[in-house]
């Protein structure tokens, strides 16, 4: 089969793989099949970020910040704590010769709770924007922003499910192909793979092409070629001559060189 195509492929090792276009990765891995996922990782970097950018805590919490002490403005009762004690603290502190001024509201048992008006306070400000502070010593109430950024990394591993079992074929197949020896072989079976994939996603189909051929020590030596071609398998009947590349450290495997013409 192909013979005319294949007349022209170098014999002997080590071999240029641009003859065989099929053995990209492009050619396993479409890029119509990698929108959806890139949308998916657009999506959940964009949440943090945009949280980032409007959240005070959390500009606070990620952004270069500086520490100074500030003096307790005034001292209220407040009702925040579900039951316990509470103050309103208003504290002031300079920076860049303005004064600039912040509220912390501080439960019953807080590091701050007992301050009085005139007690110096540890304050931490965003070094671009010091109308951005806080309390040192007060609970970190940032959003988790670190969930956003580890949800992609799951998502990334949902989808290698569906394409490292393919870019391992075709890893083996660039190498056999690139430095393995080549034979006429003739096909005995075909068997379609059992493979995980989702409905409508394209690119998932495989197939087990077992062959025959001539080994170099004598006898007859069967094996098996990966193959995702479904209109190649349809045309692969038995007994028919393809074409192969082999290696003796991998008996059990070898490349259909039919398979990665396109």
């Amino acid at each position: 089969m192909f013979e005319k195509q294949l007349a022209q492929f170098p014999q002997t090792p080590p071999r240029a793989l641009q003859a065989l276009p099929g053995l990209r990765i492009a050619a396993v891995v479409p890029k119509a099949a990698m929108f959806v996922p890139l949308m998916f990782v657009l999506f959940f970097v964009s949440v943090p970020l945009s949280i980032l950018h409007s959240d005070p805590a959390m500009r606070l919490s990620w952004g270069p910040s500086r520490n100074v002490s500030g003096v307790v403005v005034s001292v209220t009762d407040a009702s925040s704590c579900r039951g316990l004690g509470a103050r309103r603290l208003v504290y002031s502190f300079a920076s860049a010769g303005r004064e600039f001024r912040g509220v912390a509201v501080q439960c019953e048992g807080a590091l701050h709770y007992s301050a009085a008006a005139g007690d110096e306070v540890p304050i931490r400000y965003l070094a671009s924007d010091p109308s951005i502070n806080a309390l040192q010593g007060l609970p970190d109430n940032a959003p988790p922003v670190a969930l956003f950024l580890v949800m992609p990394l799951f998502f990334l591993l949902l989808l290698s499910l569906l394409f490292v079992p393919q870019l391992r074929e075709l890893r083996l197949a660039r190498r056999l192909v690139k430095h393995g020896r080549l034979a006429t072989a003739e096909v005995v079976f075909v068997r379609k793979r059992s493979t995980t994939s989702w409905p409508g996603w394209p690119g998932t189909g495989a197939y087990d092409v077992y062959v025959e051929f001539a080994s170099p020590a004598g006898g007859c030596r069967e094996a098996v070629a990966w193959c995702a071609n479904d209109w190649l398998v349809n045309h692969l009947a038995p007994g028919a001559a393809v074409h192969v590349a082999y290696s003796d450290e991998e008996p059990a495997k070898v490349a259909l060189l039919e398979a990665f013409l396109r």
